[in-house]
């Protein structure tokens, strides 16, 4: 029997499942609005900048005393957010400072995310004792404030990067091991699962091939918010000073510096000030809009 003819102009009905889409369409970018993008440009502009920091032409070194005693801004490089009460300046520190704070962001989300995303997948795929053990490191990390944990920890150790770094990690991996967790549960119950397994695959084969890919997106919308996290963290630590030891500069260490000069030259701690906000609101709108853009994706599938 021949199959009914469709007229021109109308839709033959949904595409049948698990159909590709055309390499056009998986190559179309989804449209982001003006505050995602300005959030994505300054996280690349930060990132560049504290990268080749020392190649910026006419830049002054971060100990170098480049003007007077706490100059106000001035139309140059150097002077465009004024000097420290050593005449050192504030643009140069502030770029220098988020070289660290951002290898120290970065590197403790690394840690956070492997631990995290390896212990959640365990827990979701084996449960029993395993996914006890994860619960009860998770909610014992979360019931501490995580300025006291770093705190006592670098009381025993030492400040140093190393510190802050494994610090840091180690606060994080309990909210990537549940969000893990979720999902290796949610993905067990699935119909590919169950027929992976009764074709004889293996359990690493289940983790690493069916269930890792689908949590990498949820994962993936995580990262930048907790990341904003952990630089406040840091700032604080560092406005405490049980940061980053000087003379390197940190964000946090910057403004304790000006405390004291504060009534007479507030703008010392509008650099850093400044870097911290703008940071931490471009991680959390990038981190927004990966959750919606995902959101919809799942729902569309």
């Amino acid at each position: 029997m021949r199959p009914p003819h469709t007229p021109s102009g109308t839709e033959a009905g949904p595409a049948p499942l698990g159909a590709a889409l055309p390499w056009t369409a998986r190559l179309r970018l989804p449209r982001g609005g003006l505050s995602e993008w300005l959030s994505g440009g300054f996280l690349l502009a930060l990132v560049l900048g504290a990268v080749f920091v020392e190649a910026i032409p006419g830049l002054a070194g971060p100990e170098f005393p480049w003007g007077d005693f706490s100059q106000p801004p001035e139309w140059s490089l150097n002077g465009l957010l004024g000097t420290d009460p050593l005449g050192r300046s504030i643009l140069s520190r502030v770029l220098h400072g988020a070289r660290t704070t951002l290898t120290i962001t970065l590197l403790a989300t690394a840690i956070a995310l492997g631990a995290g995303l390896l212990l959640g997948m365990l827990a979701g795929f084996y449960r029993g004792m395993v996914e006890r053990a994860v619960d009860l490191y998770a909610n014992a990390v979360a019931a501490l404030p995580p300025i006291l944990v770093i705190l006592a920890l670098v009381a025993v150790v030492g400040n140093s990067v190393l510190t802050m770094t494994l610090a840091l990690g180690l606060l994080d991996i309990g909210t990537y091991a549940r969000v893990a967790k979720g999902g290796a549960i949610a993905q067990g119950e699935r119909d590919y699962i169950l027929a992976a397994r009764a074709m004889g695959a293996s359990d690493g084969r289940l983790l690493l091939r069916e269930i890792l890919p689908n949590l990498l997106p949820s994962l993936t919308a995580l990262v930048p918010p907790l990341m904003a996290g952990l630089i406040v963290t840091e700032g604080s630590l560092s406005f405490l000073g049980y940061g980053i030891p000087p003379p390197a500069p940190s964000w946090g260490g910057m403004v304790a510096s000006s405390t004291d000069l504060l009534d007479r030259f507030p703008l010392l701690v509008v650099g850093p000030i400044l870097a911290i906000v703008l940071t931490v609101y471009a991680l959390n709108t990038v981190g927004d809009a990966l959750a919606r853009r995902l959101g919809g994706r799942d729902r569309a599938a």
